[in-house]
């Protein structure tokens, strides 16, 4: 989880063998604790799926043809190339 467990010094005894024991890094020999920072943990990724989102803009394109260009908009500002919303806009 963390590259800090192998960049620091226990300030207790001065060991390189930290481990991580529930978020906590722990020193294997003197057992001292120490609590990362926020800028010691790496960020989460995220994935954001918009694949569904589109399809039911789409859905709602087919089923709704007075606002269908305003439901096209809206898909072309999530992404730009869709063909399928460029259609409605014709």
């Amino acid at each position: 989880m963390l590259n800090l467990i192998e960049m620091i010094n226990c300030t207790s005894c001065g060991s390189k063998e930290l481990v991580e024991e529930d978020g906590i890094i722990v020193c294997v020999y003197c057992r001292s604790k120490y609590v990362p920072q926020a800028d010691d943990v790496r960020p989460r990724e995220t994935v954001i799926g918009i694949t569904s989102d589109i399809q039911a803009l789409l859905k709602k394109c087919r089923e709704d043809p007075m606002n269908r260009r305003r439901f096209a908009n809206l898909i072309l500002d999530i992404d730009p190339t869709n063909q399928d919303a460029k259609q409605f806009l014709l």
